[in-house]
């Protein structure tokens, strides 16, 4: 998100940077980018492979680490900084969590790098990373939140080859209640390294607990959030713009109001985050 690349275009590269300004995302899917028929990715087999560091079946979807446990592909993405770049997610049990049904899950990046001749364009493994940090789990089972990529990520290319990526993720709670966050992931390319750097509350929908109709209205909320990473305003100290940038996200749709009833999410359910160096979490 190994099969290698198919013959592209010279205009490649652009269309990707063309498609990042358009905040499209191509996912891995083991296959052909629907976005783009002359792109090949990494297939799912090739991320697993990387990351529990031997081959895989052609449908393989899991591996076993060498610590015993198991990963399961998650979510991937190719994306453009100064050059293509492709990454593959899965995700496995945190350290010291109960392997059947884990309260809190660990992330492992396996992270590619475009190769282009004047006739092929194809991939090459720069990095597998196992990343610091937890991320929540999506249901009581333990297993991982779903991504939500009817819209795909929201990222942005920084300076210096950085890059801020937003996925919209989706827990699974009683009686069908959902609720949604971004997970923000930072990337350098210099060390080449990836962040897990908070997971911002967006919305929830708890109608799945509401009664029939004739029992009158539901007052119980349904709200999403929208992700914008913001402009780099200067510091007014420094000078400055911040080395990563704010996010904002907001609400649209019903949120808990007065005497127990909803209310539309208006500007007050709006919430900006800034990075906290010390922390080096969105906060």
């Amino acid at each position: 998100m190994m099969e290698s690349g198919e013959t592209c275009r010279p205009s490649l590269l652009s269309r990707i940077t063309t498609l990042l300004t358009l905040s499209a995302a191509l996912t891995l899917q083991g296959g052909d980018a629907k976005a783009d028929p002359d792109v090949v990715l990494p297939s799912v087999a090739t991320v697993m492979g990387a990351i529990c560091g031997r081959p895989v079946g052609p449908d393989a979807r899991t591996c076993r680490m060498k610590d015993g446990r198991t990963a399961e592909y998650w979510y991937g993405a190719m994306f453009a900084t100064d050059q293509g770049w492709a990454v593959g997610f899965a995700t496995l049990p945190a350290p010291g969590q109960d392997p059947q049904a884990p309260d809190a899950r660990a992330l492992v990046a396996a992270t590619f790098a475009q190769t282009q001749t004047a006739s092929r364009t194809g991939w090459v493994l720069r990095d597998v990373q196992a990343l610091p940090g937890r991320i929540g789990t999506g249901n009581r089972n333990g297993d991982a939140p779903e991504v939500d990529d009817s819209l795909g990520p929201v990222f942005k290319p920084l300076p210096g080859g950085r890059l801020v990526m937003g996925l919209r993720t989706t827990a699974f709670g009683m009686e069908g209640a959902q609720t949604f966050s971004f997970l923000v992931l930072r990337f350098t390319p210099a060390p080449l390294r990836w962040r897990l750097s908070g997971e911002l509350p967006a919305g929830s929908d708890e109608t799945a607990g509401c009664g029939a109709p004739e029992d009158g209205p539901c007052n119980l909320g349904a709200s999403e959030g929208r992700l914008e990473i913001l402009a780099e305003a200067a510091d007014r100290a420094s000078g400055t713009p911040p080395a990563w940038p704010p996010l904002r996200v907001t609400l649209t749709g019903t949120v808990p109001g007065p005497a127990g009833k909803v209310r539309p999410a208006d500007a007050r359910d709006a919430r900006t985050f800034r990075f906290d160096e010390a922390a080096g979490l969105y906060r």
